[in-house]
């Protein structure tokens, strides 16, 4: 089995955007390195600390699996009953989308954070997990 791990150098912006409002099949989009474009209103999230995003991609024969992972906080609370694609900007100013219209969904874990005494802020922490056999593909906004 060969791994890779794709990390972005630092996070500019994030967005969510409802998944059915993507283009269909965006994950054989980014196989064929065709970047996905964004046709819906993106709603930005303000967030503190250092965001994190990654993608790890596994090739075990002929399977391919990525999972792409983004994890940041913020004081904002997301409408998390909907299914969620996330829009990460890059500081080299490029975009990903972390999501598709069709399943698998990215799965959303949220922890509150009451902050402490050494100036760690309260707020939402998100940690978003998003295997398919795509993630983390390049879009225009």
């Amino acid at each position: 089995m060969r791994t890779t791990k794709q990390i972005l150098p630092g996070v500019k912006e994030i967005g969510w955007v409802r998944c059915e409002h993507l283009v269909n099949d965006i994950a054989l989009r980014g196989i064929a390195m065709m970047p996905v474009p964004i046709l819906t209103e993106i709603h930005n999230v303000p967030f503190f600390d250092e965001p994190t995003c990654e993608c790890v991609t596994e090739n075990d024969g002929g399977n391919r699996t990525d999972t792409a992972k983004l994890k940041f906080a913020s004081e904002d609370l997301l409408p998390l009953k909907e299914h969620l694609a996330f829009v990460v900007t890059a500081i080299d100013g490029n975009s990903y989308i972390i999501g598709a219209r069709e399943t698998p969904f990215p799965v959303v874990k949220l922890t509150i954070s009451f902050g402490n005494a050494d100036g760690e802020g309260a707020g939402f922490i998100y940690e978003i997990t998003h295997k398919a056999i795509k993630s983390l593909v390049p879009c225009h906004k």
